[in-house]
């Protein structure tokens, strides 16, 4: 019945090709029904009518062919193809939008109150790693850098406590050595002029005394065994040396614990000055100073001139800054302290890396807190494609697939890979996120842009597999024109699985069969403008 529908609707097409009404009565009028007058006999009429009836389903089977010739098909681009087995590759079309890549987003905040002195980079400029963009001049930064000169003059200049310290231990570790061997006062003497501080003189006195001491007491023992002075005066020359000997031995004991005390205080002291030297300058880390910018500081407090009371009584040799250090280019210094100087407070903002700024928010002269995002730069060399995935499809999109992303107005498409799939449906969209990770070189892809994300998510083989264009809807059914008889004539089919661009028949297409693969929809809307001729379609 379907098959008869269809025939009907052809015939319907061709009637301005087939000479007008009749013709298109003729095909699809009903077998006629015998009468009295022509037919007094019913059996025998019903019998040519049984003959009629299978003579007109011949013609109408015969009618339904379309013939075309040559010239007429390469006229409506009608091409051949053969049915056979082919790839049923199941992809799906999900909407999408172009994103920026919040891993390479920045918004460029203020380390330090201040007022802005220079605005350097606007929308829409490009940015290099580490390029300034604004000057802020910020009183906490002045006030950093300040303290960090300080703690490095402290170090670097007052180191002469530690290297006092070390010298006077050591000469006076060595005097306490050589004491040990008992020198002569004659050899102490050639000791003076080394630093030693008041141990020198404390040591050598109780040396002396004790030295002393010591000789009157064996003198007078001497003369006692000789019965020449008196048991009184031998006991008072030991006692005398006893005592002698006691202070002697305390002062080394006191000197050389004084000495290594005083050391490891001068140590202490210089290890306390390094450590507040290097927070001072964690400081300025934190206050947003490059490194560069430290060491070009540093180089300045090291070139600075000392005071005029330092340079009479500075003597330390690890005193770079000190007066007995020659200082050259001294208009050179002279100039970069006055550029320092005016500038100390200056904190730079800088690009974390390359990009493009695309937000700006501070003007000349305008104050902002450490809180203000003046900037926001994005490094666009990538982007992010958001897609929505609905709850029907979720199960065929993974992370790994790949997708191809396409847009409107002439933006050529490309693949992309889905790094993420969201774990969670949006409330609101009732979709899950599927973010593609886009590579954008030539900044085609712009965020905002709205995209679709083809994926391939089933690869099946069927017996017969066609382009959808080759399929038409005709009366309520879906047809093929299919090779036969020398023409073109209308199957229909029936249609199984289907992707976007093809479709598996299970039935009216016969592998091996030739049919119409291109062309198909301009083929019927030929034959209803009349485009075939008055003989197409009729097999004359």
């Amino acid at each position: 019945m379907k098959k008869q529908t269809a025939m009907a609707v052809i015939a319907a097409l061709v009637v301005g090709l087939c000479g007008g009404a009749a013709a298109a009565y003729s095909w699809l009028r009903p077998p006629q029904q015998p009468t009295a007058q022509t037919s007094p006999d019913l059996h025998e009429d019903d019998h040519e009518g049984d003959q009629n009836a299978e003579h007109g389903d011949n013609e109408e089977d015969r009618e339904s062919i379309v013939r075309l010739s040559q010239e007429q098909m390469d006229e409506f681009g009608v091409k051949m193809a053969t049915a056979g087995p082919g790839a049923l590759i199941t992809r799906l079309s999900l909407p999408g939008k172009v994103t920026l890549n919040e891993d390479r987003v920045a918004h460029i905040v203020p380390r330090v109150p201040g007022i802005v002195r220079e605005a350097l980079k606007g929308v829409g400029d490009t940015v290099h790693a580490g390029e300034v963009m604004a000057w802020i001049e910020s009183a906490d930064l002045g006030d950093a850098k300040v303290d960090f000169l300080a703690k490095w003059a402290e170090v670097d200049c007052c180191t002469i406590d530690l290297t006092r310290a070390r010298e006077v231990h050591d000469n006076t570790l060595g005097l306490l050595e050589l004491l040990k061997s008992v020198p002569s006062l004659e050899t102490l003497r050639e000791m003076n002029g080394i630093a030693m501080g008041d141990n020198r003189s404390a040591l050598v006195s109780a040396y002396a005394e004790f030295v002393f001491a010591k000789a009157a007491y064996e003198r007078e023992r001497s003369l006692l065994a000789k019965k020449v002075s008196s048991e009184t005066d031998y006991q008072e020359a030991e006692a005398a040396y006893k005592k002698a000997d006691a202070l002697y031995t305390a002062a080394r004991d006191s000197i050389e614990f004084k000495v290594r005390r005083d050391l490891l205080e001068a140590e202490r002291a210089q290890h306390v000055r390094e450590m507040e030297l290097l927070g001072a300058e964690r400081r300025l880390y934190v206050l947003g100073l490059s490194a560069k910018e430290i060491v070009d500081l540093t180089l300045l407090a090291r070139r600075q001139p000392p005071p005029a009371s330092t340079e009479a009584t500075c003597d330390d040799p690890n005193c770079r800054g000190c007066a007995n250090h020659e200082t050259k280019g001294a208009d050179a210094v002279d100039a970069t302290l006055g550029t320092v100087n005016e500038r100390l407070a200056w904190h730079p903002l800088r690009a974390p890396f390359e990009g493009t700024v695309i937000e700006k928010h501070l003007t000349l002269g305008e104050k902002h807190g450490d809180e203000s995002d003046v900037f926001t730069v994005a490094d666009l060399s990538s982007v992010w494609v958001d897609v929505s995935v609905y709850r029907k499809d979720l199960s065929y999109v993974k992370a790994g697939q790949s997708a191809r992303i396409s847009a409107s107005g002439g933006t050529p498409s490309t693949l992309g890979t889905i790094s993420f799939v969201a774990p969670i449906v949006d409330e609101k969209t009732r979709t899950t996120l599927a973010r593609v990770v886009l590579p954008n070189p030539q900044g085609e892809w712009r965020p905002g842009l709205f995209v679709t994300a083809e994926l391939s998510v089933g690869d099946e083989t069927a017996p017969v597999v066609i382009s959808k264009t080759a399929m038409q809807r005709v009366a309520g059914d879906t047809v093929v024109f299919v090779e036969m008889d020398g023409g073109l004539e209308p199957v229909p089919v029936t249609v199984g699985r289907t992707n976007t661009t093809h479709a598996e028949i299970l039935s009216g297409l016969q592998s091996g069969q030739r049919y119409v693969a291109q062309g198909a929809f301009e083929l019927k809307a030929k034959i209803v403008t009349s485009g075939l001729g008055a003989h197409a379609g009729h097999g004359h």
